[in-house]
């Protein structure tokens, strides 16, 4: 007999007598148990193999079906860290100057190629290049920069260098602030100084960029207004809806008037221009006006119409009065009456010959010859029957025909003709009746 183990055993022999005799009788296949022992039949044993081959091909056995869960379940928790720190994370290189932390980039960048660049740059800026250390170490994606990034990070070690605001018109740079709120404050401030409204805009295509600049180049806050304003590059449009106010012209009426004389007249009614209200669409460039488009027309209040009273009644020179005929004041020797047994129709007025003789009122030259009695003498016609004469002249200055107004020269006093001395004959005819000229005088 052969044991195989402590615990169960197959015995591939009879049995012994003592097993025989206490056992009883079982049919051919039987398994006989003993405490310990495991005794299948042979046809038994090798079906036991078949089903447990069956099992293995179908299903696992519990025991076998937790590890392999627990093996996978570890397997997938490794697989999503490595997968999470790939998603994260990645080799860096940190940038260092004088112990402090410029920048990281990814390692896959070209680190001399990014310290080369940073070196032509400090060159073209007239700076000394800045001392940089590197260091590989693993890095959150998140905290890596670019390339032209890192450049700029690098320069920014140099103490004659600074990150700047470069202000840039259509592609132009005006001026470099020291930082974002400085250029905010000087455009409002450019703004409200030329804009006429809160809608004022800026002209052109306005750029700010974020900039490596030598110190020695950013403008004072205090100066930057007037650097922007020294600049033609930038203005302010304001486009504004305007109201302007204009005189409506007030009409005259006339309304003719027999009781007064022709040349006067009298307002009845006092005119009063109108009051236009115009909208306008007005364009300012920095406060100056660009243009203008109307864009509606409003009567505020209407003209009010002047009334004149003018006179038709005729008018003649002894309306308007007569001037002396003389320049100097003439000595009266004869006045308008009877004289000498007939009946004398002027006054007569000694002074100097050669004394200049003036028109007494505006009119027409309708005399000037010489006759016996007047002598040189020269009449004129003032219109509606009014006439003057002027006698004795020694020399005529005028023609028949010719216009002269209120004191033109006529020509020189004198003697002759029937004349007892140096004088001038000064004549007033209305409608052919003889007047003293010296009673209408003005």
């Amino acid at each position: 007999m052969e044991i195989e183990n402590t615990n169960s055993c197959i015995v591939s022999g009879p049995a012994p007598e003592s097993v025989q005799a206490a056992a009883p009788e079982k049919p051919r296949g039987a398994v006989r148990r003993r405490k310990g022992f495991r005794l299948p039949s042979l046809p038994r044993l090798k079906r036991l193999r078949l089903r447990s081959l069956r099992l293995k091909s179908l299903r696992l056995r519990p025991l076998g079906v937790k590890k392999f869960l627990a093996a996978g379940a570890g397997t997938l928790i490794f697989a999503a860290g490595v997968c999470a720190l790939s998603a994260f994370c990645t080799v860096g290189v940190d940038y260092y100057s004088g112990g402090r932390l410029l920048c990281t980039v990814a390692a896959a960048d070209d680190s001399a190629a990014i310290i080369g660049a940073a070196a032509k740059k400090a060159d073209q800026l007239g700076v000394e290049e800045p001392d940089i250390q590197v260091s590989p170490k693993l890095a959150l994606k998140k905290d890596l920069v670019g390339g032209d990034e890192a450049i700029d990070k690098i320069l920014s070690a140099s103490p004659e260098l600074c990150r700047a605001c470069v202000v840039c018109v259509d592609g132009e740079e005006l001026f470099a602030a020291a930082d974002m709120d400085a250029v905010e404050t000087v455009l409002d401030e450019y703004i409200d100084k030329y804009g006429k409204n809160e809608d004022a805009r800026l002209s052109g295509q306005v750029e700010v960029k974020d900039s490596i600049i030598r110190r020695d180049s950013v403008t004072p806050d205090e100066k930057l207004l007037s650097a922007l304003e020294a600049d033609d590059a930038l203005t302010v449009i304001s486009t504004v809806d305007e109201v302007r106010y204009s005189a409506i012209a007030y009409e005259t009426v006339e309304e003719k008037d027999d009781s007064l004389y022709v040349g006067d007249s009298e307002v009845i009614t006092a005119g009063v221009d109108g009051r236009a209200a115009t909208t306008m669409e007005s364009v300012y460039s920095d406060g100056e006006l660009l243009s203008a488009y109307v864009t509606g027309t409003e009567t505020v209040a209407e003209p009010v119409t002047k009334v004149v009273r003018v006179g038709t009644k005729p008018r003649n020179a002894l309306v308007d009065g007569l001037s002396y005929p003389l320049p100097v004041e003439g000595r009266v020797t004869s006045g308008v009456g009877p004289r000498w047994g007939r009946q004398h129709r002027g006054v007569d007025l000694a002074v100097s010959s050669g004394t200049s003789v003036m028109a007494a009122a505006s009119g027409t030259v309708i005399t000037a010859k010489y006759n016996s009695s007047y002598g040189n003498y020269v009449q004129i016609d003032h219109g509606y029957g009014i006439v003057t004469t002027y006698a004795h002249l020694s020399a005529i200055g005028v023609e028949v025909g010719q216009s002269v107004e209120r004191g033109a020269f006529l020509g020189y006093s004198g003697s002759t003709g029937n004349s007892t001395g140096p004088h001038l004959h000064f004549e007033l005819i209305d409608n052919d009746t003889y007047l003293n000229p010296l009673e209408h005088l003005i």
